[in-house]
């Protein structure tokens, strides 16, 4: 019976090839797009799961209460040590402290220096950070990681640094000013944890450098990406914890920092969340999840559509099996069969056009999936699962559809659109694709003008044109001078400043203020920049009041924002100049205010600045460029800095390139959010192309019928452009409130963003229509051009 089954529904798929290819190429999108969500979802929800104590590991973090509230995942360096005094019930505590864009130098005899720049690789740690997390050492010592200057490296960094030589006793140099010796090697980091290091250096190196050893006895301050991770012993919990920060709080107390709460965060929770992980929000993952749902539902609708469709010209065929004694379930079977051998090819082909872009999604995401055939059995599971429910999905309706035909009518020809699934529920199912559709092209026309806003709108300061290079190693006010007048020399550069950071960076330094005449430090934090006196007109920020700083070695005065001065509840600029400002107990006047800028992205709010002289705190030198000379001034600027930093490795970074950072993962929803769109849309185009052919079967005679009476083209059109007018329009109605309200979530999250007015959903609405036009345009117009001879020849 069985084989029966599978020759007939071969027989019946060969014959009806167009039916056959629509359903396979629309269901095979939808599966492969939900391989790949899949995919993805499984990754993220995966993330240090693989730790054998996971259910016991916390992170430490840290809550600033002022008149706002800041939470972060960074703490004191002392942290650990305390911990480790405070709580037996702790079983292993460990500090790691990332440090960004570090230079890596190989010296090798009689050969010239090899040099590697890693960005987010290199950490601090203590060894008691391998014993709390599964990262296995290969080889070497875990003992020798205790003395300073020593270091481990992963595999793919040994290979990278050593080739196939053993690393073990091999060093480095960073930054080109300290050395480390290689004491192990690590296994490979996974791809699903957020502790992405993969150059350790011992943490007993900071106590030994004089320049930083005053760090681990300071409570006042908080350097980003210092963390601490403890294990708790079997029988404890974070809650445990987290109330013995109360107490922990009042003895380890900072006047500075008086305002620091400190929580435990359990390590399962980390990557989703929103105040403290360093992951991805879980709703972005819930969405994906539900935009696969939408794609693959879409296309077992048109599965329907078109197997319902199909159905009128398979009339007789059911008629003669019943006839001959085919019952009502073997025929149902008989259809199902059909649909599971549709599935079944078009997973196979979802299989591989998952496995095709997978590379193309590997580059979007920032990850390494990989599809292993061989040893992947969740995603087998998965694709049994998917291929179940899809085949009664998408086949048992149309099945019992079709076995219902009474064969007296069949054989006769009399069966209608009606009994060939109902006219109604075709129109609910093509209006939900629909509907589906239009909130995803809400949301592409969402997302994607508030990147075109955050792109163009005026940030405050001049970002075209700017390039910014490094100022490596200790600060050599010598070489700056010497930078500054090579580079003033270079036809195309218009202004330089030597700086900090420039006015928007990821990297900000928040501190204490306290106004003159006052008893206490402000509640609040104040941003700190270093400038010289040319930053102001290199990135044309405008001075509302007050003056620009005076050429100076050392802080002398300040500068503040708009911002500030709101805060310090003054009515005008002009009031705060003249005023002391104490930052670390230090006074210094105010002599100019500057109109407000963003310094971050448009998701936070703009911050009181304060700014202000000093040389040794410059890390960046900005660069103004004229645009027509620029690739020849560009060539110049690389070879006068490497000219005076010869050792170090040479980059350089757009501003406007800069800020494009900030929206990293707003740039990826955008492009995930608009090809899932485009695909929603060609599988709704296939639906609507099932709805047509249905539309034109129904109503073959009655089109005859008209243009014999008399009835024109256009007026055979508008008959079949009315329906499809009518669903658009109805999907319409429901997905504006659906697509306003998830969009206006998603915007909540910039405190500075675009308005969803009425062209964004008339947007949506004119585009549904031409996909509509060119779709069922074609067979409409069919329909109407043909001879109504042929349509009334069976009457």
């Amino acid at each position: 019976m069985i084989q029966n089954y599978i020759t007939i529904a071969l027989r019946n798929l060969s014959k009806h090839r167009t039916y056959a290819m629509l359903n396979t190429l629309g269901l095979s999108l939808s599966i492969a797009c939900c391989i790949l969500i899949f995919m993805v979802v499984r990754h993220h929800f995966s993330f240090d799961k693989f730790h054998q104590n996971k259910e016991r590991i916390v992170m430490i973090t840290t809550e600033s209460r002022g008149e706002s509230t800041n939470k972060g995942n960074s703490v004191p360096y002392p942290m650990g040590a305390a911990l480790r005094q405070e709580y037996a019930f702790l079983e292993k505590t460990a500090m790691v402290a990332s440090r960004e864009n570090s230079l890596i130098t190989l010296e090798k005899s009689g050969e010239a220096p090899v040099k590697f720049k890693e960005e987010n690789t290199r950490a601090f740690a203590e060894s008691a950070f391998f014993d709390i997390f599964d990262f296995p050492l290969l080889h070497g010592s875990m003992e020798r990681f205790e003395e300073p200057k020593t270091a481990l490296l992963t595999e793919r960094i040994a290979q990278k640094y050593y080739g196939k030589d053993d690393p073990i006793g091999k060093t480095f140099k960073v930054n080109n000013s300290m050395e480390f010796q290689v004491v192990g090697v690590l296994k490979d980091i996974p791809e699903n944890t957020d502790l992405q290091y993969e150059i350790y250096c011992s943490w007993a190196t900071i106590a030994a450098d004089t320049n930083s050893r005053g760090m681990l006895n300071n409570w006042g301050g908080i350097h980003g990406g210092t963390q601490c991770f403890t294990a708790l012993r079997e029988g404890h919990t974070a809650a445990e914890l987290e109330t013995a920060f109360t107490g922990f709080k009042d003895k380890y107390f900072h006047p500075r920092v008086r305002d620091f709460f400190y929580h435990a965060v359990p390590l399962t929770t980390v990557h989703f969340d929103p105040d403290y992980g360093t992951g991805t929000n879980k709703k972005y993952i819930w969405t994906l999840a539900m935009i696969g749902l939408f794609l693959l539902l879409t296309a077992c609708v048109n599965f329907v559509n078109m197997a319902t469709a199909q159905a009128l010209n398979r009339a007789r065929e059911v008629g003669v099996r019943k006839a001959m004694g085919g019952t009502r379930s073997q025929i149902f079977w008989q259809f199902m069969s059909e649909t599971g051998m549709i599935v079944a090819f078009s997973t196979v082909l979802g299989l591989i056009l998952a496995k095709i872009t997978l590379p193309a999604l590997n580059t979007l995401i920032e990850t390494r999936l990989t599809m292993d055939f061989g040893r992947d059995l969740m995603l087998y599971g998965f694709l049994g699962v998917l291929m179940i429910v899809v085949v009664f999905f998408a086949g048992a309706y149309p099945g019992l559809a079709l076995s219902g035909f009474r064969p007296s009518e069949s054989l006769k020809g009399a069966l209608d659109g009606r009994q060939a699934g109902g006219f109604t529920l075709r129109r609910l199912l093509v209006g939900t694709q629909f509907a589906i559709s239009q909130v995803l092209i809400i949301g592409a026309i969402v997302v994607t003008a508030q990147m075109q806003y955050a792109r163009n709108a005026d940030l405050g300061f001049r970002k075209e044109g700017i390039v910014t290079v490094p100022l490596p190693g200790k600060n050599d006010p010598t070489k700056f001078n010497s930078l500054k007048q090579q580079l003033s020399s270079v036809p195309g550069i218009e202004k330089i400043s030597l700086c900090m950071q420039p006015p928007a960076a990821n990297n900000n330094w928040n501190t204490g203020v306290k106004l003159e005449g006052r008893t206490e430090d402000e509640k609040w934090t104040i941003n700190f920049k270093f400038l010289d006196d040319q930053y102001l007109e290199t990135f044309d920020l405008k001075l509302v009041a007050g003056r620009n700083v005076l050429p100076s070695d050392t802080v002398k005065e300040y500068i503040v924002n708009e911002e500030a001065v709101k805060r310090f509840n003054m009515v005008s600029p002009e009031e705060i100049i003249g005023k002391k400002l104490y930052i670390d107990g230090v006074p210094y006047p105010v002599v100019g205010v500057v109109k407000n800028f963003h310094n971050y992205s448009f998701h936070r709010a703009i911050q009181p600045q304060v700014m202000a002289t000093d040389v040794t705190n410059f890390d960046v030198c900005a660069i103004r460029l004229n645009l027509k000379d620029a690739k020849p001034a560009l060539a110049s600027i690389e070879r006068i800095w490497t000219s005076i930093y010869p050792e170090f490795y040479f980059e350089r970074d757009f501003m406007d390139e800069r800020i494009a950072k900030f929206y990293s993962q707003e740039t990826i929803i955008m492009q995930l959010v608009r090809a899932f769109a485009g695909i929603a849309i060609f599988i709704g185009c296939l639906g609507l192309y099932g709805l047509a052919a249905f539309m034109v079967a129904r109503k073959r005679k009655e089109i005859g019928i008209r243009k014999t009476l008399g009835a024109s083209i256009g007026g055979i059109l508008w008959l079949f452009g009315k329906e499809y007018a009518r669903l658009i329009v109805l999907a319409f109605l429901v997905a504006v409130p659906l697509g306003y309200w998830a969009m206006s979530a998603w915007l909540n999250e910039y405190t500075f963003h675009i308005s969803m007015g009425v062209g964004i959903f008339g947007l949506a609405l004119v585009l549904t229509f031409m996909v509509a036009i060119v779709t069922a345009g074609a067979q409409s117009l069919r329909a109407a051009l043909a001879n109504p001879v042929k349509s009334l020849r069976s009457e």
